[in-house]
């Protein structure tokens, strides 16, 4: 069986672990920050002087204590902080409505494009004075443009878990908003297992994110979590950051020879499409079937392929939340996730291929 996900740890070398382990240093430290470093450079294109990251045990954390440090500020600023309200996608992980739920606040979905990114137009109609933020979930490696959300004065908080490493018209994902973040989840582009991240161009805002995560030692109440990533995990994603330029390239490399093995099949399969050659980060490669995808995914695994939709379930289902979603329920509907990931082999690759175009054709 050829897995839908699997781990790109090529690149992981044992010397950064021996030198961790010789450090007798274990816990949030010396190869955290060169983490955050490395990341601020590598993927975000900005220096440390001028952006500051935090590596954390997931990413779910790092969306809790994004929007807690943004209630903060809020309070700070004397705004009511009572009816807070969240935007975000219908479309995505479960893990952004818990973190809207963890700090009080009532979710507010929205519908997506066909491509299952959100419609940025129907977030402009539901911004209130109680909203607190905006969650961008740039979903499959395919940036959203939130310059008009931008311009709403919200404060816009993009999620890059799917989307590392991709310049825009506007600059690269994850720069734009008030702050970003990301997982290091088993899937995800750079992995720990467990892990993420969030990083932001405002200071005060990751002076009080910080300030969350340091829960003793302190003289005041808090709140306080122990949300920081440790060293062991740091000192495996910090050689797949220094190698994800190539681990985008080889992920580029077979988006490129599936669009051309089945760009002859309209009729069949809707390919996923980018705004430019270098406008998409290919972490999934998702194509949507004339109706419902359930048939296709048993009949890809009988022929030794694992394939997914690539969203468990919409979230409004899950948390009952009420609204219109009419496209995100097509999009689910008929998605499929076909395995990309930069240690698939050419053989592997052409299995797929092979074993996609057999399936369109019985189906």
């Amino acid at each position: 069986m050829i897995p839908h996900s699997r781990p790109a740890l090529k690149s992981v070398d044992l010397d950064t672990w021996g030198e961790m382990l010789d450090s007798g240093h274990l816990a949030r430290g010396v190869f955290c920050r060169r983490l955050e470093s490395l990341f601020t450079e590598k993927i975000l294109g900005k220096t440390p002087q001028t952006f500051r990251s935090h590596a954390l045990q997931s990413g779910t954390t790092a969306l809790h204590l994004g929007l807690w440090g943004l209630k903060i500020l809020r309070a700070k600023q004397g705004q009511d902080t009572e009816r807070l309200e969240v935007i975000t996608s219908t479309l995505t992980c479960a893990a952004l409505v818990h973190a809207i739920h963890a700090v009080g606040a009532k979710p507010i979905l929205c519908d997506t494009d066909i491509d299952g990114n959100l419609d940025v137009s129907q977030v402009a109609q539901r911004i209130s004075s109680n909203t607190l933020a905006i969650i961008v979930p740039h979903m499959y490696g395919k940036p959203i443009e939130i310059k008009a959300l931008i311009e709403t004065g919200t404060p816009v908080f993009e999620d890059c878990a799917q989307t590392l490493g991709v310049d825009t018209g506007s600059g690269r994902v994850g720069t734009q908003g008030r702050l970003m973040m990301t997982s290091f989840y088993a899937t995800k582009p750079i992995c720990t297992g467990q892990g993420g991240l969030i990083s932001s161009v405002d200071s005060e805002l990751m002076e009080e994110i910080e300030k969350l995560t340091e829960y003793d030692g302190r003289s005041d109440p808090g709140p306080g979590w122990n949300g920081n990533l440790s060293d062991w995990s740091a000192a495996l994603a910090i050689p797949q950051i220094e190698s994800f330029a190539q681990s985008l390239k080889r992920r580029k490399a077979i988006a490129d020879f599936y669009t051309e093995a089945f760009r002859n099949l309209p009729d069949r399969l809707v390919l996923p499409t980018s705004d430019s050659p270098d406008g998409h980060g290919w972490y999934r490669y998702v194509v949507l079937v004339p109706e419902d995808s359930t048939l296709w995914e048993r009949r890809l695994e009988e022929l030794g392929v694992e394939v997914k939709r690539p969203v468990f379930l919409p979230q409004h289902r899950i948390f009952s939340l009420p609204g219109d979603f009419p496209i995100a329920e097509e999009h689910w509907k008929r998605s499929l996730s076909i395995p990309i990931y930069p240690n698939l082999t050419n053989r592997e690759r052409d299995h797929v291929v092979e074993s996609v175009l057999t399936v369109c054709n019985e189906i």
